[in-house]
């Protein structure tokens, strides 16, 4: 088991590791809101200072810290039903071009459904 440290505030976030929960199995990841910073500093002292705030961060049993991307592969590893995405992820240029698709997710997630008034990320004019 793995923990993930989250904006639980985000709606877009809380589906998408929801859907990736079901499909990976229950008991695949912890989730922890990243919003509630007395329990992340107690529970993660290693998150100390970290940008919770613009990405996710798995923490694995061992105390290994992974962010964003790198936090995403890291999960696919927990469960066998998600190994059919390792091709993908440690395919040539991966590690590369996986950041920057993070990012731009992240930035943009009120287009994919971050609508909480308590969703720090401010809302992304609409495309001319």
């Amino acid at each position: 088991m793995i923990d993930i440290v989250y904006d639980g505030q985000c709606g877009f976030c809380v589906r998408a590791l929801g859907l990736i929960g079901r499909v990976a199995r229950r008991d695949a990841f912890r989730l922890h809101d990243a919003n509630d910073r007395a329990a992340i500093a107690t529970r993660f002292p290693m998150l100390d200072g970290a940008d919770t705030d613009e990405a996710m961060f798995a923490v694995t049993g061992r105390g290994e810290v992974f962010r964003g991307f790198f936090a995403f592969r890291r999960m696919i590893w927990e469960s066998a039903r998600l190994w059919a995405l390792i091709p993908l992820f440690y395919a040539p240029g991966a590690s590369r071009v996986g950041p920057r698709v993070y990012r731009w997710v992240a930035r943009n997630r009120r287009r994919f459904g971050c609508e909480s008034a308590a969703c720090p990320v401010p809302p992304h004019p609409p495309d001319r």
